[in-house]
């Protein structure tokens, strides 16, 4: 069938862009016919916390795409709904995370045809995001509630979709977790080996990886290095991501705990084949957040075979089994994380976690997303 995509993709980077160029290419692997709408811009440049917007290393998800869109701008809002029927497409499959774009999409909704709406599918990362803003409510049902179908990618948001549309069908409503992300080329050496390609040597090596922002919690974990390093003084944190906030108060927090011998970051954008060697450098994954609905950091280490410790909230703990293929605390609790750190090691460390998650991870296929997708098209359409 034809497909439409609309969405960010390279050459934008970040999880929404990395999820739309492998959900394009399982699409086409599965025999479908697929188009790639673009965001022309995706934020103003003043409102961007990061450095670039942009991935442009020889390693990026490089899939081809229409580039039109631009959220704040209407004209574009038409030229995109164009783009999009011009290839009379059977399902229409929008990306959704973020309320600043609800006023574009419901722009370009607006502007498509009637049987173009009726084949609307929107993928909900987040129905309403974790630091939530005044309007945000009112934005997310502006955009969604002319969509015929929806896939949460956890039930946390299948939640949050019922009670911001009870009135919407449950069988309008199809949960598909979050696949994991296997377009990473595995780090294909020993453990030490990962550690000298990365240039950290360490007894012990615990990972955070992403963009750092204050819902992520790297306060509670760096809180919780000293009672972890009295364990085992040899023990390393390495922070691997860009700084969506100050650094100054995370680098003050390290000098005034002293743990600035244990404490790497390798501040900047990692992509592309130099994510494979942290993962297997690092004995497990530590994700301290304060709110979440799932997290993409959790399929990128499942794909890469490593241990989670991460706390219960939003959609993490659907996924990562406790004392299976990791640990779940309560947020907010740094001495649970300690807690857990020291408990993690305590049972075997990674080697006793890792065929867990090897297994696990079967769970999480793209082929299942693109069945949940493609199940909407040809149904009968209730008025």
């Amino acid at each position: 069938m034809k497909i439409v995509l609309f969405g960010p993709v390279f050459p934008f980077r970040g999880g929404i862009a990395q999820f739309g160029g492998v959900l394009a290419r399982s699409l086409e692997a599965a025999g479908h016919e697929v188009h790639l709408v673009n965001f022309k811009k995706q934020f103003p440049r003043l409102l961007f916390p990061g450095k670039t917007q942009f991935d442009d290393s020889p390693q990026a998800l490089r899939v081809p795409s229409v580039r039109v869109f631009v959220p704040w701008n209407p004209l574009s809002w038409r030229r995109t709904a164009r783009e999009i029927e011009r290839h009379s497409p059977d399902l229409i499959v929008f990306q959704w995370w973020m309320p600043f774009f609800g006023l574009g999409y419901w722009g370009v909704i607006r502007a498509l045809g009637k049987r173009s709406r009726e084949r609307l599918v929107f993928l909900l990362h987040n129905v309403i995001p974790h630091e939530r803003r005044p309007g945000d409510r009112f934005l997310s049902r502006l955009a969604l509630r002319k969509a015929r179908y929806y896939v949460p990618l956890s039930r946390t948001e299948e939640r949050e979709m019922h009670r911001l549309f009870p009135e919407v069908p449950h069988d309008s409503v199809r949960y598909s977790p979050h696949p994991i992300y296997d377009c990473y080329r595995p780090f294909e050496g020993s453990r030490e080996e990962a550690r000298n390609r990365i240039g950290i040597h360490a007894s012990r090596l615990l990972l955070f990886f992403g963009f750092v922002r204050q819902y992520k919690g790297l306060d509670l974990l760096l809180r919780a290095m000293p009672e972890i390093l009295k364990r085992d003084p040899n023990l390393k944190l390495v922070i691997v991501g860009e700084f969506y906030q100050d650094r100054e108060p995370c680098d003050r927090q390290i000098r005034d705990l002293g743990i600035s011998e244990a404490v790497v970051i390798r501040e900047g954008y990692i992509s592309g084949d130099d994510v494979g060697p942290y993962f297997a450098a690092a004995d497990c994954v530590v994700l301290p957040y304060r709110s979440a609905t799932q997290s993409g950091i959790v399929q990128v280490a499942y794909a890469l075979a490593t241990p989670v410790i991460t706390t219960r909230v939003g959609g993490l703990a659907e996924v990562v089994k406790d004392c299976v293929t990791g640990y779940i605390v309560p947020p907010e609790d740094a001495g649970a994380i300690a807690a857990a750190v020291s408990r993690f090691f305590e049972a075997g460390g990674r080697a006793a976690f890792e065929p867990n998650v090897r297994s696990e991870a079967r769970r999480y296929s793209w082929e299942a997303m693109v069945e949940t997708i493609t199940s909407f098209a040809g149904r009968p359409i209730e008025h």
